[in-house]
């Protein structure tokens, strides 16, 4: 059993590995800074072992490293998002990792100018200029933003742009787990994957979610600068994951019907 470390595990991305890694016979080293917290003690229970760390003390992070086989790096949106996806990176080389799956975003080497893709793409040319052995995961638009409150906004804003007909594709965090899983199963290094489990239009997506919405003006998006170029780009030329191969490395791959079929069954 060889040990996977996954950075960010109290998250949803993480949390979801940590879940697949565990289940696929792999030894899981997660890491949090706060080693106390109920999401902590929840990945201790399912048979993770946690260890502190942070982004921002790289020499704790080669200490978390030592040992282990592979990496999975995630970072949340913000500020330090680069600065924390190259400090991963650099130690992950510093303690000789085999294998680094880094998850960015779909559509990232195809568009500039948004600004959560941009800081994705700046870590990404970092782990290849650095020669690290890696996979690079890139999802579309997570299934879990239409479930949280104030999703008929953002709907709404993907209506203005998309119109009735156009579609978005969508992936279960869950499924990023698995697909992490399959990376480092097969070793799949030096492959970007682009991640889809459904292609739907927005009219759908709200039946579906039970979501509703209202077609905004498109000037509003306009309004929003940089953030909302990535609205337009939807429309323009957007997520391009291969769901039908995807789901041949990954037969279980959710829909977004079954998806919203198992949050409601959990409730």
């Amino acid at each position: 059993m060889r040990t996977i470390v996954v950075a960010g595990a109290t998250g949803n991305q993480g949390g979801a590995t940590v879940e697949a890694l565990l289940a696929g016979g792999w030894r899981v080293r997660a890491l949090t800074r706060d080693v106390g917290s109920g999401r902590a003690w929840a990945l201790e229970g399912q048979g993770a072992q946690v260890r502190e760390a942070d982004f921002g003390r790289p020499d704790t992070l080669v200490r978390a490293f030592d040992g282990a086989y592979g990496v999975f790096s995630v970072q949340a949106r913000g500020k330090d998002e680069v600065r924390h996806g190259v400090a991963v990176a650099e130690a992950a080389g510093r303690a000789g990792v085999e294998h680094l799956v880094y998850t960015s975003v779909g559509g990232v080497d195809r568009v500039r100018g948004i600004p959560h893709f941009d800081t994705k793409w700046e870590v990404e040319q970092h782990i290849l200029a650095a020669g690290l052995p890696y996979t690079f995961l890139r999802p579309s638009t997570f299934m879990e933003t239409f479930a949280v409150k104030g999703a008929g906004i953002g709907l709404s804003m993907m209506a203005a742009a998309l119109g009735e007909r156009g579609t978005l594709q969508m992936v279960a965090a869950r499924d990023i787990g698995v697909f992490a899983r399959i990376a480092f199963d097969k070793r799949l290094v030096g492959q970007s994957l682009e991640l889809a489990g459904d292609e739907l239009t927005v009219p759908r997506i709200s039946e579906i979610a039970g979501v509703p919405y209202r077609r905004m003006p498109r000037g509003l998006l306009r309004l929003m600068g940089r953030e909302g170029r990535m609205f337009f780009w939807f429309a323009e030329s957007g997520y391009q994951a291969d769901i039908a191969g995807l789901r041949a490395l990954h037969p279980g791959l959710l829909t977004f019907g079954a998806w919203r079929e198992e949050q409601r069954s959990a409730r």
